[in-house]
């Protein structure tokens, strides 16, 4: 073996190992001490035996060495594996290894595919764990590109990675490279180092490993025990996993591959056989394994843990500083296995627990006695207490051995009871728990038995024997007998009753006490001081005798007290007593009861009073003579006399009784009374105490009492008898005393004794009847009326039923139900069966002739013929269904879309142009232009407004303008001036060249008319150079305006260059002309306004004397107007005598400054001129708004009443439709269930049939019966659905045609509406003149201040201009206040506008509270997508629920329809469907007597097969559809149609749509004054 490497001095270090082979010293040192003990340092891999996963020579191959290898002689060798000398298996890698004759292990060549992937893996097994220092590998050949060791820290283990060598770590292995760890990092990581991976030299090169190198606790590998892991291992692996090349071998060169492959020459281990620090050598152990020899108390292959009696601490491994030998346990000497534990080592150092403890010991050292043991001194064995468990507290002893006993229990081990306990348990011992009512002493104390009374039993004496209750400590036999009247001997306590005292106190009288001596003979008794006495002479005692509250039934006192409360006076014989007895009597039994004190007791009366008390009950010593319980209760049932007896023969005496008591009991839930009994009764006997006998029995003698026993009646078992006398009360149809015949109506024999011995007569109403002898047939003695036959089967003719249920359900007959449509002297009118009318009359039809054939209406209820069907004639063009399609009850044709009448002959309103398959088409009529929604009903023309035209009334006429509610208005354009007659939409037309005007009826400027030309022609050259000059005096007058305006009138003058340019006064002469020119104007325009402001007070309705607030303002812009006139015609005329300098001084004079002052003034003016325009545009908007809006509330004063009244009408609708969908599905939904039903059930008949026997058919029979009645009913119910569904019909198309009426006068209110909003636009329109007029005037009289030059002329018009200014602005004051007052009466008018005008002088404030309203109404009807959207969307909420309910209607009504129309017909298919079952079940019944004729026919053959024939025939006819399958989807096919006429009504739905639109579009074009309403 080669020596160690130097690399691997640093693992010997850490280990503190000697290199030397041999072992450490001993494992204790010269004084015994124990210390840290080793193997010897070894080669562990030593002739161990390897593993190699590839060797050469499998087969033989050969092989090549690189060039330059050492100790190379020839390049090229051979490998065999079966040559001895020629192999190089794994051996050779353990074997001593020499440098002079090496040996190697060589695996196969690459030319094997020895290379990367594929790896080559050499495992070493040590045996037994090591803890290895190093791992040295010598190659042969060169070293690999990348290897690893992995190793095994147990046997069977996971490899764990322990070292990488690559030169291309990361590539191989996936890991960095790496040789040293930081502290703190896990040390058991395996590192990857290249220094090892170079593939010089080519041979002989080493890869030593030391395991503890580059890790940071190797320097107190001690006190690592992760290292400690780390370098512990029982197996290894080296895994080649790439081989070292120069790159030749990607060419494939045989030799050059030949020459690469993994070869080792040594494979050494070096470590010690690891013992953990307690044995100093390793050795085969008996089964040959490898082991320790351990030391310190150690046991276990490597030391691993403590010997078994070596527990006193945990086991550790040995260091150099302890060698943490094991401890033994302290058992006390009373033990010898133990076990460590850890709780116990925490708390005391000594981990030692002890096990199976001798000398019953117990304890971790067996230091004191087991449970329930005890010892008198510690060296002793410890003996039993033998506490008895049931009565110790404890098991456990004290040191003397005495137990702790229970409270109840005593003796040294606790092992009897005390005195009064009994029964010693785990409990303890129990007291005595006998009952001192029922038990007499005490209890055994063993068995705790107890000593009871003569009727007690039970363990405790606790429970009454049978035949007894109520366990009393008073009665000395425990329990009451049960008495139930001798009948039964098991009773029970009642728990419905309470206490009750029966008392005399005497207070208000005797209370009906009596006295008596015997012989019967009533003596006097007393009464006084609230007590009865008796003077006793002696001679003979007299008796007290109670009344008759004591008496009769006392069975509730039995074993209670009676007590009395008396006195004796007068014994003059002191030394006995005086004598004091009870006498009862009742029931022929006669006791008396001497009265005892209890003992002790010296309350016997002598003397003064005293009370005496007796009980009620089977006292031996007491009564004479002696009675039994039952004896004593029989007395007492029937209790006729009580008597007192208190006195004596002896002396005379004076006796009081002062109190009575009886105790008893009575019903109630107080205090209970437990003495009385409840008797369980045996049969035959009922009540609580067996006092009465069961219905069935009766009392064995007649009238016997309840003391009588109950037997059975004689009734033949028909009936229960009466319990006292006995006599039968007949069930069952019996009669007589015994029951012994059967009653009228009812046949057979009632001594058989069963309930059906009767049976009831097969005859109508169990009428009488009676058997023939011969042939025992029963035959009907009294049909009743309208039946005949042998049981009264068949019907009278003119009746009909089934009285017997021969054919289905028993109906009785009945008389024919034809309505009076039948012949009443004809015979066969009706179907005796069914009832059906065989001969209607008169055009009806039907089950009962009750309706009108198809093509007839009316009522065939009708009582005169003439009055009853009649034929319905339906329009052929207007009709949807042809001629004779109608109502049957109103006659009504089925109609084409927006066709009406009753024979549909005429269009709807608002329809036009019948035509034959599409009804008629909607009018359309506009609903501003036209005066109605109704068109002429063949052309379709629409009644149009004034100056309206076009069929709908859509359009003006041409020359008209305004298209309003009203109508249109005429342009009236002048035929001269205008181009067409047709103007615009605000009445002004289109005018000629030289032409203007509103109508074009006035010449241009600068033109004049005419007449020859009838035109307006242009003036000459010459005016239009008058006009230049007028407009270049226009133009200097804005100059000198401009100049004026400056307050200093120091304006930069123009500089003219020429003298002739100067300006010149002459020039204002013409300034003067023309200034009165403009005066004459204006006066001329004010008087054309105070015209128009005339028309406006008569269009408005201002007549005189008028107290409406918008005459009065009118009439006061009026004076104001006339006043300003005036003013302007005394301007003009001193104007025109006002002389103008003609030369103007350039210096700023008082007249500028008085232009100034004028010039302010005028702004002043122009400023509240504005403010009086925009208050007196408001005002006149105002008033005109509420002029027209009062008209239209007059007209339309109940428009919101029919509004409302609309809306409930339409709710009403809506409910009417609401119940009629859900009659009508009903309807539906039950005739298809009936269907579905009868189809099922034909289908299920059908299948059975040939499956069924005769009691089988019959019970189809009874099916079949079953639902023909079904059939009828259901028949019945269809009747009324369609009376009500035509009732409702009729209802439902009721109710819309007036709402739609008042619809259409919601139409005329919004005409009335659209006039308002015309006229006050007109008014508007004319304010708005009168204001720009007004603005005229203001500018004028501003220009004229500034004409003004001349002093005199100055004042004068400066005083005019004071005067015009001042009542300028006091009308400006006033108007301003009127239009105040009159905007704020309009907003408190706009406020309360719903209320009526009460009184005259709040006219205008109430109407403009009615405007507002009006107003809001104007909002709606502006819109219709206000009050369309409110009126056509509460038109359109009810034609939406007309859509939403026409679907349903279209299911529904078409329902009503269809089941008047159809279910006739249905009717005809249940009523085919029913006489189709009547063939059946004639068929089966056939089918049946022949199945019963069976046995005696010869034939059976043949008939059987005519069975069978007619059976298929039966069951094809069943699975066939029905005429009432096709009915119903023929109604499917009619609600389609439905669908459809739906449809049609959608769209005229769309129509309203369309109208809603126009209407809407309408609004939208009104002027911005009615727009603002909004």
């Amino acid at each position: 073996m080669a020596q160690v490497p130097c690399l691997c001095v640093l693992a010997l270090l850490s280990l503190r190992l000697h290199p030397a082979t041999a072992g450490m010293d001993s494992c204790y040192d010269p004084q015994g001490r124990a210390q840290r003990c080793m193997p010897a340092f070894e080669n562990a891999a030593f002739g161990r035996e390897v593993w190699a996963t590839n060797t050469c020579g499998s087969p033989p191959e050969d092989y090549c060495l690189q060039m330059g290898a050492r100790h190379a002689t020839k390049l090229c060798h051979h490998c065999d594996a079966r040559d001895p000398l020629l192999h190089h298996n794994a051996t050779y890698l353990t074997d001593f290894h020499s440098q002079e004759e090496s040996t190697w292990w060589q695996s196969q060549s690459m030319a094997f595919r020895i290379q990367h992937p594929n790896s080559v893996n050499i495992t070493l097994h040590l045996g037994k764990s090591y803890e290895i220092t190093y791992v040295r590998l010598k190659f042969h050949t060169s070293r690999p590109e990348s290897f690893a060791i992995y190793k095994r820290s147990r046997v069977d283990g996971p490899w764990i990675p322990y070292q990488y060598y690559s030169a291309s770590c990361g590539k191989t292995y996936g890991k960095q490279e790496r040789q040293y760890l930081r502290p703190g990092e896990d040390e058991q990581v395996a590192f990857c180092a290249e220094e090892f991976s170079d593939i010089s030299p080519l041979s002989g090169g080493n890869v030593a490993f030391s395991t503890l190198e580059g890790r940071p606790s190797a320097y107190s590998f001690d006190k690592s025990p992760v290292l400690q892991e780390w370098v512990t291992g029982t197996d290894l692996l080296i895994s080649l996993n790439r081989l070292n090349t120069f790159g030749d071998d990607i060419f494939k060169d045989p030799k050059v591959l030949q020459s690469y492959y993994y070869a080792i020459s040594d494979f050494s281990v070096g470590g010690r056989c690891k013992c953990n620090g307690h044995a100093n050598e390793c050795a085969p152990n008996e089964v040959g394994q490898l082991a320790c020899r351990c030391q310190h108390n150690t046991t276990g292959v490597d030391c691993e843990q403590c010997q078994a009696f070596y527990q006193d601490r945990p086991w550790a491994r040995g260091t150099a500083e302890s060698a943490n030998e094991c401890l033994s346990c302290n058992c006390s000497g009373r033990s010898v296995e133990c076990f460590y534990d850890w709780e116990l080592y925490r708390h005391t150092g000594h981990g030692g627990h002890c096990l199976k403890c001798q000398d019953n010991t117990d304890g971790p050292h067996c230091e004191r006695c087991r449970q329930n043991y005890y010892r008198w001194d510690g060296q002793m064995a410890c003996q039993p207490c033998n506490c008895n468990a049931a009565g110790s507290l404890r098991l456990q002893c004290d040191n003397s051995g005495a137990c702790d006993c229970k409270a109840s229990v005593t003796g040294w081990k606790c092992e009897r009871c005390r005195a009064g306990f009994h029964s010693l348990s785990e409990g303890g011992c129990r007291p005595c728990a006998c009952d001192p009512a029922g038990s007499v002493g005490t209890c055994d104390p063993n068995s705790g038995r107890c000593f009871c009374k003569e009727k007690v039993e039970g363990y405790l004496c606790n429970r009454c024997q049978p035949g007894s209750f109520n366990l009393q400590p008073h009665n000395p036999a425990g329990c009451t007998s049960c008495f139930c009247y001798g009948h039964s001997t098991v009773c029970t306590a009642a728990t419905q009753y309470e206490v009750h005292h029966i008392r005399s106190d005497f207070s208000q009288g005797p209370e009906g006490w009596r006295a008596e001596v015997p012989g019967a003979k009533e003596v006097q008794l007393d009464w006084a001081n609230g007590e009865i006495y008796l003077e006793q002479d002696g001679e003979e005692p007299a008796d007290f005798i109670a009344p008759e509250k004591f008496l009769h039934d006392q069975r509730l006192s039995y074993g209670q007290l009676l007590s009395l409360l008396l006195r004796v006076e007068g014994n003059r014989s002191r030394s006995s007593p005086f004598p004091i007895r009870l006498v009862l009597e009742g029931d022929g039994i006669a006791v008396s009861v001497s009265y005892v004190a209890p003992a002790g007791n010296e309350s016997q009366p002598h003397h003064g009073e005293h009370k005496v008390t007796f009980r009620l009950h089977e006292a031996k010593e007491e009564m004479q003579p002696p009675l039994s319980s039952f004896n004593v209760q029989r007395l007492l049932s029937n209790l006729t006399a009580l008597r007192i007896q208190a006195g004596s023969s002896n002396a005379p005496c004076r006796v009081s009784l002062s109190e009575v008591q009886l105790t008893s009991a009575r019903p109630g839930h107080s205090l209970p009374a437990w003495w009385v009994e409840e008797c369980i009764c045996p049969q035959g006997y009922t009540g609580q105490f067996c006092e009465s006998c069961v219905p069935g029995y009766k009392r064995e003698i007649p009238l016997g009492g309840p003391f009588t026993s109950c037997i059975p009646c004689t009734c033949n078992q028909h009936g229960s008898c009466d319990p006292n006398t006995g006599h039968c009360q007949c069930l069952h149809h019996t009669e007589g005393p015994s029951c012994k015949r059967c009653a009228i109506g009812f046949h057979g024999n009632p001594f058989v004794g069963h309930s059906d011995d009767c049976q009831p007569c097969p005859c109508p109403g169990q009428s009488p009847c009676t058997a023939i002898p011969e042939s025992g047939e029963l035959v009907c003695t009294h049909c009743p009326q309208g039946q005949r036959g042998r049981r009264c089967e068949l019907c009278d003719d003119g009746f009909f039923g089934d009285p017997l249920g021969r054919n289905g359900p028993a109906h009785p007959c009945s008389p024919c139900q034809c309505n009076g449509n039948v012949d009443p002297n004809a015979v066969g009118n009706c179907d005796p069966v069914s009832g059906q009318c065989l001969r209607c009359l008169y055009n009806t039809s039907g089950e009962h002739c009750e309706k009108c054939r198809e093509g007839f209406y009316g009522s065939a209820l009708a009582r005169s013929p003439t009055r009853k069907c009649a034929p319905c004639e339906c329009n052929p063009v207007g009709s949807a269904q042809g001629l004779e399609a109608c109502h049957p009850l109103t006659g009504q044709c089925t109609c084409l879309p927006h066709v009406t009448g009753r024979d549909c002959s005429r269009c709807q309103p608002g329809f036009y142009d019948l035509q034959p398959g599409t009804g008629c088409k909607s009018c359309e009529c506009h609903l501003v232009g036209s005066q109605d929604s109704q068109c002429h009903p063949l052309t379709g023309q629409c009644p149009c407004q004034p100056g309206v035209e076009g069929q709908s009334c859509d359009r003006c006429q041409p020359g008209f303008f305004g298209f309003s509610v009203k109508g249109c208005r005429a342009c009236n354009c002048s035929p001269l001036g205008a181009i067409t007659p047709q103007c615009h939409e605000n009445s002004t037309c289109v005018c000629r060249r030289g032409f203007v005007g509103y109508k074009c009826d006035q010449c241009e400027v600068n033109f004049f008319y005419a007449p020859e030309r009838s035109l307006c022609q242009e003036c000459p050259v010459c005016y239009s150079l008058v006009k230049d000059e007028a407009d270049k005096l226009k133009a200097k007058l804005q100059q000198m305006e401009a100049w004026l305006q400056k307050p200093d009138c120091s304006s930069p003058q123009t500089r003219y260059t020429a003298r002739g340019e100067e300006p010149q006064g002459d020039q204002l002469p013409d300034a003067k002309a023309l200034f009165l020119e403009q005066v004459a104007q204006l006066e001329g325009s004010v008087g054309t306004e105070w015209g128009r402001l005339r028309n406006i007070s008569g269009t408005v309705g201002c007549v005189s004397g008028s107290d409406e607030k918008t005459c009065i303002l009118l009439s006061e812009i009026s004076a104001v107007l006339q006043s300003t006139q005036r003013e302007l015609q005394q301007a003009a005329a001193t104007l025109a005598t006002m002389v103008i300098p003609h030369d103007i001084s350039q210096q700023p004079t008082s007249w500028s400054r008085l232009a100034l002052e004028s010039r302010a003034l005028a702004a002043s003016h122009g400023d509240a001129a504005t403010e009086l325009e925009s208050v007196a545009r408001r005002a006149l908007l105002a008033s005109n708004t509420s002029y027209a809006l009062l008209q239209s509330i007059v007209e339309d004063s109940a428009s919101l009443e029919r509004r409302t009244e609309l809306e409930d009408r339409y709710q009403e609708i809506q409910q009417a439709q609401e119940e009629l969908a859900a009659g009508m599905l009903e309807v539906a939904a039950e005739a298809k269930r009936t269907f579905a039903s009868i189809r099922q059930a034909n289908a299920d008949m059908a299948k059975n049939l040939s499956k069924l026997d005769a009691p089988q058919l019959r019970s189809l029979v009874v099916q079949t019966g079953a639902l023909t009645r079904e059939l009828m009913e259901l028949e019945q119910g269809v009747e009324a659905k369609e009376r009500l569904a035509l009732d409702a019909w009729d209802s439902l198309m009721a109710k819309p045609r007036p709402e739609l009426q008042r619809a259409q006068q919601f139409q005329q209110l919004r005409k009335g509406v659209d006039a308002a909003l015309t006229l006050a636009t007109s008014s508007v329109s004319h304010g708005k003149a009168v204001v720009s007029e007004a603005k005229s005037l203001l500018s004028s009289l501003e220009g004229g201040k500034k004409m003004f030059v001349r002093q005199k002329g100055q004042a004068a018009m400066s005083r005019k201009l004071v005067i015009v200014r001042d009542r300028m602005i006091v009308d400006a004051q006033k108007k301003i206040r009127q239009a105040e007052r009159m905007l704020g009466n309009t907003v408190s008018v706009s406020t309360t506008a719903k209320k009526t005008v009460k009184e005259a002088e709040q006219v205008a404030r109430e109407s403009s509270k009615r405007s507002q309203a009006v107003l809001r109404e104007g909002k709606r009807e502006r819109k219709h997508a206000g009050d369309l959207a409110k009126r056509v969307n509460v038109t359109l909420a009810e034609i939406s629920r007309q859509e939403h309910v026409s679907k349903e209607l279209g299911e529904e009504l078409e329902a009503s329809r269809q089941v008047r129309t159809g279910m006739s017909e249905a009717k005809k298919s249940l009523r085919e469907a029913q006489s189709s079952l009547e063939m059946d079940i004639e068929i089966l019944n056939n089918l049946l007597s022949s199945l019963g004729n069976l046995e005696q026919d010869t034939h059976a053959d043949t008939v059987l097969s005519t069975s069978r024939l007619q059976l298929d025939r039966l069951w094809l006819r069943l699975a066939r559809p029905g005429a009432l399958e096709r009915k119903l989807s023929h109604l499917q096919w009619e609600a389609e149609q439905q669908r459809q006429k739906i449809q049609a009504f959608e769209s005229d739905l769309q129509e309203i749509r369309a109208d809603k639109q126009n209407l809407e579009e309408v609004l939208q074009s009104l002027s911005e004054g009615c727009s603002s309403w909004q």
